[in-house]
């Protein structure tokens, strides 16, 4: 086992209380399809694969954690939530001839894969992407990765996704918990849907 996926074992095996769904995806729930096949891309715990099963969605999660994936089928079993987990690396040779009706990514980010990612998506299914950001504000929590290699340059995740007809993009902002104001954050948001047939 390599030691980066040792690391994450480590990390999910030490986190006591299930985590909650990222509020984003809830806030911005009616930019999704009603229902169908949703892919969850490194899902960690899978809090937000089990809220997108709640919903109605055929998820599918996936992982490099064995212990992330060993959790949250034990998780969808309490919850009596049915959804399908897979173990893995993930590469752009992972999606195959798969498609999806959504892609979900969160707080994940491996460039390579984005081509991938967005042809697997089914001709008007939906990606929805979030991750952090570059910043040089000193001022803005300091929450993510250390590496600016995983983390987007401004308007990257646009560029990224060029392919897709963007629906909602927001970088460096987010609403507050009640949705009044925006605040700064170091992470971009984009949901984009692909309208291409090929």
């Amino acid at each position: 086992m390599n030691e980066k996926i040792q690391r994450w074992d480590n990390t999910y095996a030490a986190v006591q209380d299930y985590p909650a769904p990222n509020s984003d995806l809830i806030r911005y729930r009616d930019w999704l399809p009603e229902r169908g096949l949703a892919l969850d891309v490194a899902c960690g715990l899978g809090a937000d694969a089990l809220y997108l099963a709640g919903q109605g969605f055929d998820v599918t999660a996936w992982d490099a954690s064995s212990v992330a994936i060993n959790r949250l089928q034990k998780e969808a079993k309490a919850r009596a939530l049915s959804l399908a987990t897979k173990c893995l690396e993930i590469t752009p040779e992972a999606f195959g001839e798969a498609r999806f009706d959504l892609i979900y990514v969160h707080r994940y980010l491996d460039r390579d894969i984005i081509p991938a990612i967005i042809q697997s998506l089914t001709p008007g299914g939906v990606l929805f992407y979030q991750t952090f950001t570059q910043t040089t504000d000193e001022n803005l929590p300091a929450t993510g990765p250390t590496n600016k290699a995983y983390r987007l340059a401004t308007n990257e995740l646009l560029r990224l996704c060029s392919r897709l007809t963007i629906k909602l993009f927001i970088e460096g902002f987010s609403p507050d918990t009640q949705a009044t104001r925006l605040k700064p954050r170091a992470q971009s948001l984009i949901v984009g849907t692909r309208s291409d047939l090929s």
